[in-house]
């Protein structure tokens, strides 16, 4: 019983690694991320992001996602710019416009 149990974890475990390095290659998942990161866990997964196709130099490329909203002021933060340096993605900056 004790190594079903061992192995359970040990699998869930490399699991969430896995899922925590495949986000780094993906905006999307970068975005995802990024909320699970400010405590947003079930935002983060029922979320809905869009591409504006939009790619700014400076910023990155524009995404729009629903359901977050930021706890301290209670406004919500929709849009997302993302960078890519080499294969990995990552949010350089939110707000709630463009």
């Amino acid at each position: 019983m004790k190594i079903r149990k061992r192995t359970s974890l040990l699998a869930a475990a490399i699991l969430i690694v896995l899922l925590w390095i495949a986000s780094f290659f993906s905006p999307e998942g970068a975005i995802r991320r990024y909320m699970f990161l400010k405590l947003h866990p079930i935002n983060a997964v029922t979320s809905e992001i869009t591409d504006f196709g939009v790619h700014l130099a400076i910023d990155g490329h524009l995404y729009h996602a629903t359901k977050y909203v930021d706890r301290a002021t209670g406004g919500e933060i929709s849009f997302f710019y993302v960078k890519k340096r080499g294969p990995f993605w990552y949010v350089s900056s939110a707000g709630s416009g463009p």
